[in-house]
């Protein structure tokens, strides 16, 4: 099962019978995912007293998310918005180079602070960028395909 390390985890893959349960139990959270409402839950452990748990919302929705990852047997990776990342995680996020990625921070592309003599990215401004990229792949491929149809090139 997946396991949550809040530096940078690295997180290991279900076995069989997790993704199993964890099949099982997104298709019965599932109908509770459009809810705005907390959904309550009793859990117990062998030789333990049942306990009610209640989940806002965004973490049945989250909760669902990683259920349906377990499920078809991939490992989950939870990430705060606020987790600083050292250049190297960033740019194995980023999927760049680490020196790739230490010249877009020096180029001011994404923000940084320096702890030390090492620099530390938020998770939050390196899938911004990510963002950012995406968008701008995007438009400069329909400029592309709208310049190759106007030169009558596309058919």
């Amino acid at each position: 099962m997946a396991i949550y390390n809040p530096v940078f985890p690295k997180p290991l893959p279900p076995n069989d019978e997790e993704a199993q349960v964890a099949r099982k139990s997104s298709k019965v959270l599932a109908s509770f995912a459009s809810t705005n409402t907390d959904v309550c839950f009793r859990a117990k452990l062998e030789g333990s007293e049942e306990v009610d748990i209640a989940l806002p919302p965004s973490a049945i929705r989250l909760l669902l998310g990683v259920l349906e990852e377990i499920g078809r047997g991939n490992g989950v990776t939870l990430i705060p918005t606020e987790a600083e990342l050292t250049t190297q995680q960033a740019a194995d996020i980023t999927r760049v180079s680490r020196p790739f990625f230490i010249r877009l921070l020096e180029e001011g592309r994404l923000p940084y602070r320096m702890v030390g003599a090492h620099r530390r990215v938020l998770y939050r401004d390196v899938v911004r960028f990510i963002q950012e990229e995406e968008a701008r792949r995007v438009k400069v491929m329909e400029e592309l395909v709208a310049e190759t149809e106007r030169l009558g090139l596309y058919e």
